[in-house]
């Protein structure tokens, strides 16, 4: 629309090669290009930073970290190397930019996917324990080859269950014995547990540590790990993290399919084990997923059921003990806790997460004492999204037309008062 013409968003890259982000202005400029002069970038993204912060915003740097520089070694969850010049990237950024509140980590993090089929193995736990990562974790005191026994262990017992060894420890009631009875009982296996949630952890520390050692002002650091059911797969130890970091942005991602949303993910373990063995059921797989990572979802009984949406049960239990225990991870400070959510037509590749499912998970979060969240903004925002997200923290909006499909239509599209999302069909 004419009216956000001057905004950043507009000034996206001409050299798409799909041609689809060009936007002449209302006299046929172009003035789609980001400028090709890098400390003309810097400029405009300083302007950004200014705006916002006139605004009475806080501003907080997406990875800033990013772009390490020479000197790194080996991989960052385990060398002090890696982490020292991550460390000395981060204090350059923020440096760069005075004005921003602090810096936004996105992981890093292990895997918590089984499904070999799952974009190339991204996430999977099998492929978390390479050699490269053996010195660092003799430092912290971990046997790698041990460790390694144990995950190809533990790959052999997921290809060895069937239900009546997931009744026999207990499913939903079985607790930490009885699901780590379920994995194997494999002591092992818990040393690579434990690795995993140390070397998390203390990247985080000593990041933090050396950042700030070495910076003219203090640097706020945050993540944005895993929600709570994942998280200790993942590596994430909420608990120790809440005593490291500023904030935490745990993501609040659960649609279907597609990568990263609980659903999805879920889904996958049971279509994996059922693959794996033919004597497991799905309400079997789902059992297992219960007794292992204490994700209980109501009134799902079967793969079928992923397909049916979200019954309100699920907000009133899962959505509330995702926030609730990220708020109890940050000492029980809410303005500390400040989720990532997605939702739309395809959030992160998924199935349709819609303007209702996400007016319902933001009342149970805000219920759970939630009070602030970050939308995962990329392009995909739709009318009803942001009709639900201006009710609920600023000033209500509503269409007055129908938009028209295509980015031409909405330039063109004078007839839209007002501002209108760009609800562009990307990823």
């Amino acid at each position: 629309p004419a009216n956000t013409q001057d905004s950043l968003w507009w000034k996206l890259p001409a050299t798409d090669v799909r041609g689809t982000w060009r936007r002449p202005d209302a006299d046929g400029r172009d003035t789609a290009s980001v400028p090709a002069d890098l400390r003309e970038r810097r400029a405009l993204l300083t302007r950004m930073i200014e705006a916002a912060k006139a605004r009475g915003w806080q501003v907080w740097l997406f990875c800033p970290h990013y772009g390490v520089g020479p000197g790194s070694r080996g991989p960052i969850l385990v060398d002090e190397q890696t982490r020292r010049v991550t460390a000395a990237r981060l204090v350059d950024a923020m440096e760069a930019y005075p004005m921003a509140d602090g810096a936004l980590f996105d992981g890093p993090e292990w895997g918590y996917e089984i499904a070999p089929f799952h974009q190339n193995a991204r996430s999977s736990i099998f492929n978390d324990l390479p050699e490269t990562v053996a010195e660092g974790a003799a430092r912290m005191g971990f046997d790698y080859a041990r460790m390694v026994g144990a995950k190809d262990r533990l790959f052999a017992r997921l290809h060895a269950l069937d239900d009546r060894t997931i009744d026999i420890w207990g499913d939903r009631s079985g607790g930490f014995m009885g699901g780590f009875g379920l994995l194997g009982g494999d002591p092992a296996l818990a040393e690579w547990i434990a690795f995993r949630t140390t070397a998390v952890t203390e990247t985080f520390s000593q990041i933090k540590e050396m950042a700030n050692a070495n910076s003219n002002r203090k640097i706020p650091v945050a993540c944005g790990p895993r929600s709570a059911a994942w998280s200790s797969m993942a590596g994430y130890d909420y608990e120790a993290l809440g005593k490291i970091l500023d904030r935490m942005f745990p993501k609040h991602y659960f649609w279907h399919r597609g990568f990263d949303g609980l659903y999805g993910s879920v889904a996958r373990f049971v279509e994996t084990l059922r693959t794996w063995n033919p004597g497991v059921s799905e309400i079997g797989a789902l059992k297992f997923v219960t007794a292992v990572f204490g994700i209980d979802l109501p009134e799902v009984q079967s793969l079928r059921d992923f397909d049916r949406g979200f019954p309100q049960a699920f907000f009133d239990t899962v959505v509330v003990r995702e926030t609730t225990r990220a708020i109890a991870a940050m000492g029980g400070d809410a303005e500390r806790v400040v989720p990532w959510v997605d939702s739309g037509r395809k959030p992160h590749d998924g199935d349709p997460f819609t303007a209702h499912d996400l007016d319902r998970m933001l009342e149970a979060a805000q219920g759970a004492g939630l009070r602030r969240f970050l939308y995962h903004h990329h392009g995909n925002l739709t009318p009803g999204d942001w009709a639900v997200i201006s009710a609920r923290c600023g000033t209500p909006w509503q269409s007055t037309t129908s938009p028209i499909w295509s980015l031409e239509g909405y330039i063109g599209a004078y007839s839209m008062p007002g501002y209108h999302p760009p609800d562009l069909a990307t990823l």
